[in-house]
Parts: C-alpha cells; structure tokens; sequence
C-alpha cells in the first residue's frame, strides 16, 4: 500500500483534531513523523535530532511534499545521553512559554529508547500531552494502513490513588502546602468525579494554609467559596464543622477589624464572644506545631494565648492592655496600688506600684505586668495560678532562639510550660462559663 493511501485512512481515524504544538523525534524511518505532520497540522513543530539524523525535517517534508518551515526548532542531542534529551526538551519549553503545558504535544512512536523514556518521563513531570501511533502487525511489522493516533492515559487515572494517599498523610499531620499541591496537581489531571473531589481537597487545604498564616479574610472567603456549592463524599460528613468554622473566621475577620480601631478595641476585647475565635485560632495552631514537634514555635503561640487570656480580662475592668488608664481604675480601688506593690514584692521585685510614665501616660502593659495586675485586682483567672508560677514556666519562651534567646526549647520545658497555660484555660472558660471542648472541636481542621 502506498504512502499515501495510508494518509489518507490515518486522515479518516484522526478526524478533525489539529494539534498546536507537536514535538518530534528523528529517526531512520519517516512515515510516523509524516502522517502526523499531514494530519494534525501543527501549528508549531520542534525536532528532537542526533547527528546521524540531522536531515530528517527534509526527508519528512518531501514525503509529503512540503517545505521545511524555518520556524520549526531543532534540538540535537546524543542519543545515548537522557539529560542532553532533557535539556534540549527545556529549551524548546521555553521557546514556546507563550502557550499551556498541555496544548504541547510529545510524540512518543519514534526516536531512540533513550529519547523515548526521556521524554515519556518528562512529559509526565511537566504536564505535556504524549502520543503515539499504533499499528496491526503482520510478520513481526507494522501493517500499512492500520495507523491510528493512540493518547495514552494518563499514569493519574491508575496511580492518582496513591498520590491522594500521600496528600491525605500530608493534610492530616498539618502539612497543608503539601497536600495543597499534589490537591491541584490531581485535580488537573485525574479523571471525573474524582476531579471534582481532588478539587474540592485542594480548595479546603488552601483555605487551612490561609488560616496558619492569618491572612484570615483570604481563608474565609476560601472556605466560603467551598461551601457555596455541595460538598463531595469524602468531605460531606464534615460540613456542619467547615460551616461554623467559615462562621467564626467570618467573625474573627470583623473582630480583627474592629482592634484597628481604637474606639471599638475596649469594647472588642471586653466581649468574649469576639475573643475566642482568635484564643481558638491561637492554640489549635500551637497544638499543629506541638504535634509537629516544633515547640518553638507552639511556645510562642501558647504565650500569645496567655497574653490574650489576661488582655481580656482587663478589659473587662476597662483597661485596655495597648494604651491603659490606671488612674480611673485607681479611683474606683483606691488601695490598688498598695495590692499591686504587694504582688511586685511576691515576685522579689522592688515595689514601684501602678505609676505613669514621665510623659503622665501609663505604657502597654506586658504579660507579666497584665497578670499582677489581675492578681492585685483578685480577678479569678489567676486563682489557681500565681503570677510567679506565669513568670517562671514563660522563661522558656523568652529562651527560644524565635524570641529572645538563642537555644531551641527542650520537649521538657515545653511541657513544663503548657501546665501552666492549660490551667489558665481551664480558669479562663470556667469564668466565661463555656464549654472548652466544644470550643476546641470547633477549631480543630479536620482530617481527610
């Protein structure tokens, strides 16, 4: 059967399908490299040459009676060497960075073995499409007029299963960056309806790594936007969860805004209600980072849950931590600056009372300073935890090389720490008269 009759039924199977751009390799024979060209119609074609076939975009093009476009690229390689194919691959990727990964096409049919496992491997990492023209043998050949275009399938639909089982390890010990990416790396490429779920996985992930990094109105438009239409399987189950916590990053959004705004940021603070989304936000990830075994970081969280915990509760005496009035809340206790000399001295410090500064302003109150003055004031957050205790077990925060120290913090202190944090948890609901573990539920991410 001659050339051109085997074009012609190569034509019939394809159809109308052109291609944009197609990638070729040289080889000894032409028909392949032909039938594509003619058939296709690239609008951009690249050749993968060696030195013995250097010459194979003329012989291709005369088969079918076509002159060489000097727009074509040539790439010419060793073709025992798979980093030199790698490399001329990149070079022809960056010539045509103008277009979509996948609108690249890599024929798969020709060329050596190196350059055919080169490029069936790179194809894959970097998202290009691959074909290959299959034939019916006969004596150990091809058939003439048998040609057909094949697209294999991509290696996701069998073996996207274990790249979900990665991302799903990755999201459930708080690697969400991770999952985030092989998320959107399946849900381009694996078929439906596990699209869709890969999806909706990576759209949650994201929403999460927003949240860690408190880039909070980004996570709550994230998550919103997940829960505005109906949910997979697999997170389904979760929804009512994702809803109250889209709920509170709603609500966290506001009370941040509100802090900006020193008119709003007494009353903000003196409501509990606007401060548990951010006390939650707080140690749900210090528990990820204590979970990681990454107690530097979960220390300084924990101290900023301790901060906020004594923040609140002056605030609720009208004292505002940032920018304090003493002298109205010294009117209303007049011995309060005896009781706050008095808890100095506990703590071995020389007893300079409640005192303005030499401008006649009091400056920000610090952590210590917020619970001796709680502990003068017999607030009962600090009931069952003296303040020496607080000053003693936060040392360790101040010793991590992330504050003002230049050590890691030991597993040891860390825990040490933590006793005296979740004692003033504790403290803190049962005087707010809210459930801690309902509170925890709710800003615990969920796992997959």
């Amino acid at each position: 059967m001659d050339f051109n009759e085997q074009l012609r039924r190569f034509c019939e199977r394809v159809g109308d399908r052109r291609a944009v751009a197609l990638i070729l390799t040289g080889s000894g024979q032409t028909d392949t490299a032909a039938l594509l060209l003619a058939a296709l119609q690239p609008q951009r074609v690249a050749f993968l040459l060696t030195p013995e076939t250097h010459n194979f975009p003329e012989r291709v093009t005369q088969q079918i009676e076509l002159s060489p476009d000097p727009n074509w690229l040539r790439e010419e390689v060793h073709y025992t060497d798979i980093k030199q194919v790698y490399r001329a691959l990149r070079a022809i990727i960056e010539k045509w960075s103008d277009l979509p990964r996948e609108q690249i096409l890599v024929d798969l049919t020709a060329g050596t073995k190196v350059m055919s496992v080169g490029l069936a491997k790179a194809a894959y990492v970097l998202d290009l499409g691959t074909i290959y023209i299959e034939s019916d043998y006969e004596q150990n050949r091809p058939k003439p007029g048998t040609q057909r275009l094949i697209d294999p399938p991509d290696p996701y639909e069998v073996f996207g299963d274990l790249e979900a089982e990665e991302a799903a390890r990755a999201f459930n010990t708080h690697d969400y960056l991770r999952a985030e990416q092989i998320y959107a790396d399946l849900a381009r490429r694996a078929p439906e309806p596990d699209r869709a779920t890969y999806a909706a996985l990576r759209q949650l992930a994201d929403s999460y790594i927003k949240w860690e990094a408190f880039d909070l109105k980004a996570a709550a438009q994230t998550l919103q936007s997940l829960l505005s239409k109906p949910l997979p399987a697999k997170l389904a189950h979760h929804h009512n969860v994702l809803q109250a916590q889209q709920t509170a990053l709603a609500h966290l959004v506001q009370t941040i805004s509100a802090m900006t705004q020193s008119a709003r940021a007494l009353a903000t603070l003196k409501d509990l209600d606007a401060v548990l989304p951010l006390l939650g936000s707080l140690h749900a990830n210090a528990l990820r980072r204590e979970a990681q075994r990454r107690f530097d970081t979960a220390a300084l969280l924990r101290y900023r849950c301790m901060e906020l915990m004594s923040q609140h509760r002056l605030a609720t005496y009208d004292v505002l931590a940032e920018e304090p009035d003493l002298d109205t809340l010294k009117q209303r206790i007049p011995d309060l600056d005896q009781r706050y000399r008095q808890v100095e001295q506990s703590l071995g410090f020389q007893g300079r009372g409640l005192q303005p500064n030499r401008n006649g302003a009091y400056n920000p109150i610090t952590l210590l300073n917020g619970y001796m003055l709680l502990a003068a004031l017999n607030d009962p957050l600090v009931q069952r935890v003296e303040p020496i205790e607080i000053r003693n077990r936060s040392h360790v925060r101040n010793r991590s090389i992330l504050a003002h120290g230049f050590r890691q913090i030991t597993e040891a202190e860390y825990c040490d720490f933590v006793e005296v944090v979740e004692e003033l948890l504790n403290q803190f609901f049962a005087i707010g008269q809210r459930s801690r573990n309902d509170w925890e539920a709710l800003y615990r991410f969920v796992t997959v």
